[in-house]
């Protein structure tokens, strides 16, 4: 028995070290660097102004456009609901092309990059948002570019919904994002939204100085923008503690992670 063994053992590791020398590099440096994800392989880890857990992340990139009017700052709430309206062709409509949370975590992200950035400098972004499910639906990758000029914060969309994280999950290798050009247009479509579009994937969010300071913000969005009041009454709290409870369910039934339980009560409850 033991001399089969031996034989088998050298027959078979010929071939288990060819395997093994076969396997395509970008597969294996991701197994080995852990599970950040680097949607910007060109950018230098130094570049890196901003990131949210695993894939949300912004850095700044130095080059020869026109000089920008930063470091300003942003204000988050007003860049939220500019972002919240935007979106892109769809099959057969246009679909929003951020979720309510991915476009909160982009303006902030964006605040807090576009306050360290240099005028030389863009702020190149790539943010996950939920599919048309919501939270459980596919997580769909967004990429670009955003700057400060005299007409406001400019956002220029490299690609846009993209599914990419079913791959990632299986074989770790990442994928290379596109974050767009001033000079030469992206394959992204934006519909109308009532804001000043420079070219198809190009949108500008008008800005204006608050007091003097160096504090931007978005002036008053279009009516639709203008939130309706909410009514705490106790038809409120009851639809509240039903949300809560179908979440529990969902995490009992272990069709939801801890992360993603924890992440949406406390959605809910700031809401309370």
């Amino acid at each position: 028995m033991r001399p089969l063994l031996s034989s088998m053992s050298s027959r078979c590791c010929p071939v288990l070290l060819g395997l093994a020398l076969t396997v395509p590099m970008p597969f294996a440096l991701a197994a080995a660097e852990g599970s950040s994800y680097e949607a910007c392989p060109s950018c230098m880890p130094s570049d890196l102004a901003w990131n949210d857990g695993e894939f949300d992340q912004i850095y700044l990139s130095t080059g020869s456009a026109p000089a920008n009017l930063q470091p300003q700052v942003l204000a988050v709430d007003s860049v939220s609901r500019a972002l919240s309206l935007l979106k892109v062709a769809g099959k057969s409509a246009p679909v929003a092309l951020f979720s309510d949370d991915s476009a909160r975590n982009l303006a902030r992200g964006l605040a807090a990059a576009l306050a360290k950035a240099g005028p030389q400098q863009d702020a190149l972004f790539f943010i996950v948002s939920s599919g048309n499910n919501g939270l459980f639906g596919a997580k769909l990758g967004t990429s670009g570019r955003a700057f400060i000029d005299q007409q406001g914060l400019n956002i220029v969309f490299g690609e846009a919904r993209v599914e990419f994280i079913g791959r990632y999950r299986a074989t770790r290798m990442r994928r290379a994002f596109d974050f767009g050009s001033r000079t030469v247009a992206s394959p992204v479509r934006l519909a109308d939204d009532g804001m000043r579009h420079v070219r198809s994937d190009w949108v500008v969010v008008p800005l204006a100085a608050n007091g003097g300071s160096t504090t931007l913000m978005a002036p008053a969005l279009p009516a639709q923008l203008i939130a309706t009041p909410v009514v705490q009454d106790e038809k409120y709290y009851a639809v509240q503690e039903e949300r809560l409870k179908s979440l529990k369910r969902l995490r009992t039934q272990d069709l939801i992670s801890e992360q993603e339980y924890q992440a949406k009560r406390a959605e809910i409850l700031k809401a309370w």
